[in-house]
């Protein structure tokens, strides 16, 4: 998605800052599953695969309510990179079986003139290991999307120490309001070699980007080692984050 100045140690260091926080768990841990669309809209056409995509959004709204989907959002990228993807959307359900269903409805769609107009297209469906989000309907604002690449051999190593140590954070964060939603993928579809994780976080806005970072900087005051676990079973050189405005978002 998009790339920021964020390391995978200090990444660690604004989640032990937040261990003061009562974790709520605002989804179960049965394991979710993610479909995520990427567009590389010309710049002439992105009003007209802006207004395309509003009017879908109605259809995402359906699927919420009938209990296909739990999540949907429409993601403008904020920070480009030399991959020319202008724009996202995702989408996030219980099963494969619903994800595939709502991919069906949404495909018979897919060949309206703003998205055959597009020059470069990719998807990706992602197995979300963990999940939370308050119900949130016509909800707006940033997504960061922090990537990494698990070491060989240390992939369970990895998804461990986020499911033990960090999600429960992630969950105090998703109920005190700075995060507004968040998801730990993997793929499920290999399209790329194994290793690949992603931590996807929705902030409502600019402010409570702001209260995450002033939490990491304290963190990293008070202990320049937080994160080694981190670091040491990822390859920090393969590291990405992404920055993205969403501008609709829906959570049952």
């Amino acid at each position: 998605m998009f790339k920021m100045p964020f390391t995978a140690m200090s990444l660690a260091g604004v989640f032990a800052a937040s261990l003061a926080f009562t974790p709520i768990v605002a989804a179960q841990d049965q394991g979710y599953f993610t479909y995520v669309s990427f567009w590389a809209v010309p710049r002439s056409d992105w009003a007209a695969f802006e207004k395309q995509r509003t009017a879908s959004d109605s259809t995402m709204q359906k699927l919420v309510a009938d209990g296909t989907i739990v999540a949907w959002g429409d993601e403008v990228i904020r920070v480009h990179a030399e991959n020319g993807y202008t724009h996202a959307e995702w989408m996030t359900a219980t099963n494969r079986a619903n994800l595939l269903k709502a991919i069906e409805v949404e495909w018979a769609d897919a060949t309206n003139s703003a998205f055959v107009a597009t020059t470069k297209h990719h998807d990706e469906f992602l197995h979300t290991m963990a999940h939370g989000g308050k119900q949130a309907s016509g909800a707006t604002g940033y997504l960061r999307v922090v990537s990494w690449q698990a070491k060989p051999g240390a992939g369970e190593a990895l998804e461990g120490y986020v499911m033990k140590t960090l999600k429960p954070n992630l969950d105090a964060e998703v109920a005190g309001g700075t995060i507004t939603m968040y998801n730990f993928d993997k793929q499920d579809i290999h399209a790329d070699p194994p290793g690949a994780y992603f931590l996807a976080m929705l902030f409502p806005d600019g402010a409570a980007m702001d209260k995450f970072y002033a939490d990491l900087a304290a963190a990293q005051k008070e202990d320049g080692t937080l994160g080694e676990v981190l670091e040491n079973l990822t390859v920090v050189k393969e590291h990405r984050d992404d920055l993205g405005r969403v501008t609709a978002y829906q959570h049952k």
